[in-house]
């Protein structure tokens, strides 16, 4: 698949956005202040990951037409080994300490479903797995098992997006389950956002330009601020100005190297490692800090510092060889 080094940049900007909303909260939580930036929209960068994963998952459907094993296996294989380490770290954790960690309890069931990419309900009402922060992955596992089943199927792409569509619409008048209100949410309609971008781009109907993909950039992060504040569903909210920011690091960026590079080949990393590492790291500094806003500051920067370093060791160490000894040598790849 062709690499295109805008789309590693905004994997790196959404997880970095992400990062920095759990930090703020968890400041503002502990030291009890009134933080800057609490109206932002900082985990919609999640929005921004579900665009991408349509982009990409498009681009790669077209070597696997057909082959619907092989697309799932990729898939699975790109994402599963390491959420499931990190699952079983947390299942530890809440063995090792029950009730060390807010608000995570330890249900079998939950356990189970976390490990199968499936939805939970909690008895909070909160649909979620143990590592609360894979409710996205199932999202995704989700989406890459439809698309392989629309493999088999003429005009796969079309037939996914028009099902993702009619789940969307679907969803208000079928029963209530977690099934439903999880597989039906509008959220889906992100991944249709993305196929979008990736056919526009396949197309090159747009000629890359620096100053164009500034400009989108900067227009996607202005109105996922501004239609934060509004009463419009989170996949228009959000999922209309992350398609815009997805845009500008595909459609509108010019094929060269661009900035953090690094750091978007370590997001998946970053993504499941930052709440161990803010947890580490808060009972580390917690008291020895002063409740002044001063002392916030300090703790929010090292915090990031640490999240950050943390990633980069996971990928480096843990992600890329876990994705080395999975993938299959060549010749054993049917062609």
């Amino acid at each position: 698949m062709t690499h295109l080094p805008g789309l590693q940049s905004l994997r790196a900007l959404a997880a970095f956005l992400v990062l920095v909303g759990h930090i703020r909260a968890e400041a503002a939580h502990y030291f009890a202040l009134d933080l800057p930036g609490a109206d932002l929209p900082w985990t919609r960068g999640v929005d921004i990951f579900f665009v991408i994963s349509g982009f990409i998952v498009t681009l790669s459907a077209a070597r696997f037409l057909h082959r619907p094993g092989a697309f799932l296996g990729r898939r699975l294989r790109r994402v599963a080994p390491l959420y499931a380490l990190f699952t079983t770290l947390m299942v530890a954790l809440l063995l090792a300490a029950p009730g060390a960690l807010k608000d995570t309890g330890l249900d079998p069931a939950q356990i189970l479903h976390s490990y199968l990419f499936l939805p939970f309900e909690r008895p909070d009402g909160r649909i979620a797995p143990v590592l609360s922060l894979g409710w996205t992955l199932n999202y995704e596992v989700f989406f890459y098992a439809l698309l392989a089943l629309c493999l088999t199927l003429p005009r796969p792409l079309l037939t996914c997006a028009a099902a993702l569509v009619t789940l969307a619409l679907l969803g208000p008048h079928l029963p209530r389950s977690t099934a439903t209100l999880f597989y039906t949410n509008p959220l889906i309609l992100e991944f249709t956002f993305g196929i979008t971008l990736a056919r526009l781009w396949q197309r090159g109907v747009i000629r890359p330009s620096t100053p164009l993909a500034l400009t989108a950039l900067a227009a996607g992060l202005a109105l996922l601020a501004l239609l934060h504040q509004t009463a419009l569903p989170r996949f228009l909210a959000a999922g209309l100005p992350a398609m815009l920011i997805v845009a500008a690091g595909t459609l509108f960026a010019p094929d060269r190297p661009l900035p953090f590079q690094r750091l978007g080949d370590a997001s998946y990393a970053l993504y499941l490692s930052h709440r161990f590492t803010l947890r580490a790291a808060t009972l580390a500094l917690l008291p020895i800090l002063p409740a002044t806003p001063l002392a916030a500051v300090a703790f929010c920067a090292a915090l990031t510092l640490a999240c950050l370093w943390t990633a980069l060791l996971v990928h480096r160490h843990i992600e890329r060889p876990l994705l080395a000894a999975l993938t299959p040598s060549p010749a054993k790849v049917p062609a």
